[in-house]
């Protein structure tokens, strides 16, 4: 019995111990965390400028109030958020992304000891989506990648190429922060790049069901009787394939660029290498 009651005395004596620096690293680490709060608060260290770079039509003044309310207040109570080394970088970036649509990407530095850097890449307008009839059309900016990111005026014909179809939304019923389908808005994009090279500038650029799409041509230099006339295909298929297909096609069923003397409606790519062209009656 003493053998047991020796190692249960030295198994406590023991644990004393091991608790004993236990307590001790715990307070320890309290002091540290509770001083480095302090630290952080030094004058030496505290964000006074905030600068912004690649604002054009987002409001730099309402980007800088943004951010000096992520840098008020502190971590846990303790640390300053407005500490040059440990300010909300990651924070910052998420919330003016999500605020501000027409933002497309964001960094946030550190310049020095009070100031840090917001730099702003803006989506730049490259077409409209819109929705509605003539009378009632509503249209928004989207930028390469068919996302939607701001509210627009309505535009002389023309100006920018108008984009029908539908979104994939984010919220139902809000345009902002949705997406034409990317695959599908890439193909016809590129189509309207190509026929723009070869044929003529577009106005209206229509994403169907069933893999189907349709691009209005405005005018034509070199084929002149194209102005208004719609061409159907399936997005399936490549531009480049498609605009091979159409600039065969056209000198075939026009010889010598003769108009015809039936207003041309129509140019149906739907079916292989069947093109067809579709007068008014």
């Amino acid at each position: 019995m003493s053998l047991l009651a020796n190692i249960f005395a030295r198994t406590q004596e023991q644990y004393g111990v091991w608790f004993g620096r236990v307590v001790i690293i715990i307070l320890l680490s309290f002091i540290f965390f509770v001083t480095g709060g302090g630290i952080s608060h030094n004058e030496k260290w505290r964000i006074e400028r905030v600068d912004i770079s690649g604002a054009k039509a987002v409001e730099e003044d309402i980007v800088r109030s943004l951010v000096r309310q992520k840098l008020e207040g502190s971590y846990f109570f303790l640390y300053a958020h407005d500490n040059s080394y440990i300010y909300p970088k990651k924070d910052i970036e998420r919330m003016l992304l999500a605020t501000f649509p027409r933002i497309k990407s964001i960094s946030v530095s550190r310049t020095d000891n009070h100031a840090v850097m917001v730099t702003v890449k803006e989506r730049a307008p490259y077409a409209l989506w819109c929705n509605g009839e003539q009378s009632e059309k509503k249209c928004w900016f989207i930028d390469e990648d068919g996302f939607v990111f701001d509210q627009a005026p309505i535009f002389s014909r023309g100006v920018y190429v108008e984009f029908y179809g539908t979104l994939v939304e984010r919220n139902e019923g809000e345009p902002l922060r949705a997406s034409l389908p990317y695959e599908r808005f890439a193909t016809a994009k590129n189509f309207v790049s190509l026929l723009r090279e070869s044929i003529g500038d577009s106005y209206r650029v229509e994403i169907k069901p069933e893999e189907e799409a349709e691009i209005t041509l405005r005018s034509s230099a070199k084929y002149p009787y194209l102005a208004d006339v719609s061409i159907r295909f399936k997005d399936q298929v490549s531009p480049e394939v498609l605009l091979k297909r159409l600039v065969t096609a056209i000198p075939t069923q026009f010889p010598d660029n003769i108009s015809p003397k039936k207003k041309l409606l129509y140019i149906d790519m739907r079916f292989g290498n069947k093109v067809i062209f579709g007068f008014e009656n």
